[in-house]
């Protein structure tokens, strides 16, 4: 068995589920849910991780949607919706939250994809030069007495998947005492821009969105397990949200331009 499949064991779980296209749910939703002229005429609210500010900002703006963003760390999004937020459409960093939301009945339960895919890597301002960690001592080394900016450990996806590539290189409990921990992403971005901490884990789509930095680092990505962004429509969403999250799944340019990857054209739960 590889790393990456011990890493990733409930992969398959997921990816055998019953999932429909979006393009087969505006038909489902916009049937099921009977919604007045007024709440017609307001506009979608979705709510995303931060780390698709800047790519999403710009989906909605080339395609003149009539959305409105609200951004956060997925583990409060994904708290916020329990406790009655009005989102249409939740988009989130790592498919443990959306599963937990799902778990709560928040969801339209034909609505759910994986729209976007990222990477793991270690950003520091523009005059840093490129390191190639071997081990736990040359991070710290580079540190030169400073912190490693990530997101919380527990709760944020870019910071979760960051343990577990430190958890899997043998290097988390070294490297501990030195670490910054954020309670979203932008934060631990901006701290490496604002040159507070000399290095921080983002994803590459946050270095595209930050010009004062540049990644010097890029682990492997079969050291940590894949990261997917899933998207879904709530249970309580206006029947025009359907139609948005079509126009999100189809906006594959845009967001490769921000940083983002496609999700292999070949994986089931896939957004279409």
């Amino acid at each position: 068995m590889s790393r990456k499949q011990a890493l990733a064991p409930r992969a398959a779980i997921r990816n055998s589920r019953a999932m429909t296209s979006i393009r087969s749910l505006i038909t489902a939703l916009c049937t099921s849910v009977a919604l007045a002229t007024p709440i017609w005429a307001e506009p979608v609210t979705i709510f995303a991780a931060s780390s698709l500010k800047t790519a999403l900002d710009q989906v909605i703006e080339t395609h003149s949607l009539d959305a409105v963003p609200v951004y956060g760390g997925s583990a409060a999004i994904a708290r916020q919706i329990t406790q009655g937020a009005e989102a249409d459409i939740v988009i989130l960093a790592h498919t443990d939250w959306m599963d937990w939301l799902a778990m709560q009945g928040t969801l339209h339960p034909q609505s759910r994809c994986n729209l976007l895919s990222n990477a793991l890597v270690i950003a520091a301002l523009n005059d840093a030069l490129e390191n190639d960690f071997q081990t736990a001592d040359d991070l710290i080394a580079a540190l030169n007495g400073g912190r490693l900016a990530l997101g919380q450990m527990r709760s944020v996806p870019a910071g979760q998947y960051a343990r577990a590539y430190l958890s899997n290189m043998g290097w988390l409990e070294v490297v501990r005492p030195h670490l910054a921990e954020t309670s979203n992403v932008r934060l631990a971005l901006a701290l490496v821009a604002r040159g507070e901490t000399p290095l921080g884990f983002v994803y590459a789509s946050d270095v595209a969105a930050e010009p004062r930095v540049r990644v010097v680092f890029t682990p492997d990505p079969d050291a940590y397990p894949a990261i997917r962004y899933p998207m879904a429509i709530t249970a309580n969403a206006r029947a025009k949200s359907a139609a948005v999250a079509k126009v999100l799944a189809g906006a594959n340019e845009v967001f490769a331009e921000q940083g983002f990857n496609a999700v292999p054209a070949q994986e089931v739960g896939r957004c279409e």
